[in-house]
């Protein structure tokens, strides 16, 4: 007890209470933020009081689910992760009470689905477990539970299918894991991270999402997800390039027309790192190459402006990522209206004033809106860097500056892995056939059986 009292002395939020039974003292601690008054009373002083009559049997008697504690490190760690500590100075015994409001599952905002169901993730470990299992009945789906961060001690749960999985990409996994030493762990973008062989790329190595039906479809195929406590996102690996372009309606979509727009999605995210940057490479070095039309409409439009092509169309870029960033961090029905208006009224006022061309508007526009084509977002924000160096060296070396980027770039891509898995793997799985993540989206086949 004189230990107890010593490790929770000046934290109010840890309750202590006495309660005596048959002139039998018992004690108790919990943390009052993590367990209601109500759940304290039906599971833990309620039982009490059924042991008035006869000779006191210990504390097992009462609370048979109760767990056993063993040392003092032990018993402050249950407080703090939301059990009580019931004691009558001969036995030290664990209650779950953690009883916290949580958010209901709901639909998610950022990776919306016309065709798919809609539950997502929540911050409850339990829950997003429970939203997995509920879909996959098999024996052969495993579950490695641990924790992570030495202040925070934040859980966290590997799913597998066990007849699937390779078990050098789970190696991979667990040996990331462990190399992990840190105070604590927020959300699951930062533990993907720490788990990514080279963090410092602009392009994810694992697959970030709040989808349920996206995570199963991934442990069907072989791949592993890793859940948060606290955290409303899935981290699935190993991926593909083509996990990240692909839309989550893609397998609720007739095969045509998801192969469609996987192929509009990818090279129309291409496309945006050309499309401004040919812009500046034309006017600047290779103005022969454009139709004379072509050109004349251009050079009439860039009459007034004051600037090179390389500067003008950093400026305008710049103003656009100031705009999405500033509606980004607004409410949502004011950064709607600062969006399309100051969109609007900036652009207008900057071609009026001379400060940019009317091409460049256009050419700036469609970029802006061929880069939201992939759903996930931490590809395209990578993208967004990248088309910088692309306008860059292309006002430094025209062309062939722009094909120096893009080498560097497949270059990197190649290098990239995902849990030792090629990140530019084509989609093929050794006695597996084709994954159906790849570029082209087959129609699903059935088997009858005999």
């Amino acid at each position: 007890m004189d230990l107890l009292m010593s490790a929770f002395r000046g934290n109010d939020d840890i309750k202590y209470k006495e309660i005596v039974i048959n002139e039998k003292s018992l004690y108790l601690f919990y943390m009052n933020s993590l367990t209601e008054e109500h759940t304290l009373e039906e599971l833990v002083i309620r039982p009490l009081y059924f042991q008035t009559d006869g000779e006191w049997k210990g504390l097992r008697h009462v609370y048979i689910g109760g767990e056993p504690v063993e040392s003092i490190n032990d018993a402050v760690q249950a407080v703090l992760e939301g059990f009580t500590l019931v004691t009558d100075r001969e036995e030290l015994i664990k209650l779950k009470t953690y009883t916290v409001s949580q958010r209901a599952v709901e639909g998610s905002a950022i990776e919306s689905s016309i065709l798919g169901p809609h539950d997502s993730f929540n911050e409850s470990l339990q829950t997003n477990l429970s939203l997995i299992k509920r879909k996959i009945k098999s024996i052969a789906l495993k579950t490695i539970m641990g924790s992570i961060g030495e202040e925070t001690q934040t859980q966290y749960a590997i799913l597998y299918m066990d007849n699937k999985v390779s078990n050098y990409n789970l190696e991979c996994l667990l040996r990331a894991l462990e190399r992990i030493d840190v105070p604590g762990i927020t959300t699951a973008s930062v533990l993907q991270q720490m788990i990514e062989e080279v963090p410092w790329s602009p392009f994810p190595q694992l697959l970030n999402t709040v989808r349920v039906d996206a995570s199963m479809s991934s442990l069907l195929e072989g791949k592993i997800v890793v859940l948060l406590d606290g955290a409303p996102q899935a981290l699935i690996g190993p991926i593909n390039f083509m996990d990240l372009v692909n839309a989550a309606d893609d397998e609720y979509n007739r095969s045509l027309t998801a192969t469609l727009l996987r192929h509009l999605s990818l090279f129309g995210f291409f496309i945006t790192l050309f499309i401004t940057s040919s812009y500046v490479s034309f006017l600047t070095f290779h103005p022969e190459m454009l139709p004379p039309q072509l050109f004349s409409l251009i050079a009439t439009s860039r009459a007034k402006v004051p600037f090179p092509p390389v500067l003008e169309v950093l400026i305008l870029e710049i103003m656009i990522e100031i705009l999405r960033e500033a509606a980004a961090r607004m409410s949502l029905k004011v950064g709607q209206t600062i969006g399309v208006v100051g969109g609007i009224v900036i652009g207008t006022a900057a071609v009026e004033a001379g400060l940019v061309s009317n091409i460049i508007i256009i050419l700036v526009a469609v970029s802006t809106l061929l880069s939201y084509l992939p759903t996930n977002v931490l590809l395209r924000n990578g993208f967004q860097v990248i088309k910088y160096a692309f306008i860059l060296l292309a006002g430094l070396m025209g062309l062939f500056g722009q094909m120096v980027a893009f080498a560097f770039l497949l270059s990197h891509l190649v290098k990239l892995k995902s849990l030792g898995a090629p990140l530019l793997s084509i989609g093929f799985k050794k006695g597996r056939g084709y994954s159906n993540k790849g570029v082209l989206r087959v129609p699903e086949r059935g088997f009858i059986k005999k």
